[in-house]
């Protein structure tokens, strides 16, 4: 197991997914309050004359509490677009470029290979969601002032990590279903937004992993029973998958990845 977990962290350093990552959402963590501070009321109020324009400077007058609830809409929208085809190959390239033929041949355990990838990737979006949340908040505490302590920010990012690991598995188990990156994104996305949208539709949160962004929206301190529910289908469905992933993996023919 030391030596995936070691392969797929020289993956992840030299394949660049860390820093991009990295960058791209600590570089929306910084933007948001920008635009909502500065940019965004000068644009309205350029457009709009005398006391027009102060109502909109007025309405614009937007709080840190609103600036990363505001962040945190920012990275279910674009934040899963980043994930989804910055990590799409994760088992669809190594499916489709026969990379993993040698260590199969060589007695690894899919299980392992496959646990490597969501501890190491998993970690990191975790890491990272954590750490672009602590900058939107000390950044946007500059801008419009502090008024939340730290706790319910790492409630928040260790919540919105435990989101993107479930993306994550969804990229790994639709990898290995459809052997192609940009169909394995695809899917992704449209997994996540489907079932955002149908539990919108029928208010059943509590019962999909789109729950919780809603404790993440929330931004409180406690872990509250209500969290338990939507926390616990989020584990579940993430252990389902890996399964499935596993067993998906035990079917295939690796004397035939080149016919894919």
């Amino acid at each position: 197991m030391k030596s995936e977990l070691h392969k797929e962290a020289l993956s992840a350093l030299r394949s660049g997914r860390i820093l991009i990552l990295m960058a791209s959402f600590l570089f929306l963590a910084l933007l948001t309050p920008t635009m909502l501070k500065i940019v965004l009321p000068k644009v309205l109020g350029s457009r709009i004359a005398g006391d027009a324009s102060q109502e909109i400077h007025e309405i614009m007058n937007m709080t840190q509490l609103g600036c990363i609830r505001s962040y945190v809409g920012h990275v279910f929208e674009i934040g899963s677009l980043i994930v989804a085809f910055t990590l799409c190959g994760l088992t669809a390239s190594e499916i489709h470029g026969n990379t993993w033929v040698l260590p199969v041949c060589a007695g690894k355990r899919f299980a392992q290979m496959v646990g490597a990838k969501l501890f190491i990737f998993g970690s990191l979006l975790m890491i990272t969601s954590v750490l672009a949340l602590l900058a939107n908040y000390g950044y946007s505490g500059l801008l419009f002032g502090f008024e939340l302590g730290v706790l319910p920010i790492l409630r928040a990012g260790l919540l919105q990590g435990m989101y993107m690991l479930f993306l994550l598995s969804c990229l790994i188990t639709w990898g290995v279903f459809r052997k192609r990156p940009i169909a394995a994104g695809f899917l992704t996305l449209a997994t996540a937004y489907g079932v955002h949208l149908i539990t919108s539709l029928l208010r059943i949160h509590p019962y999909t992993p789109s729950g919780l962004l809603i404790h993440v929206h929330e931004l409180t301190p406690a872990f509250d029973s209500s969290l338990l529910l939507p926390l616990g289908v989020t584990i579940l469905l993430i252990i389902a998958m890996a399964l499935i992933t596993i067993g998906l993996l035990k079917r295939l023919e690796w004397n035939g990845r080149s016919a894919w």
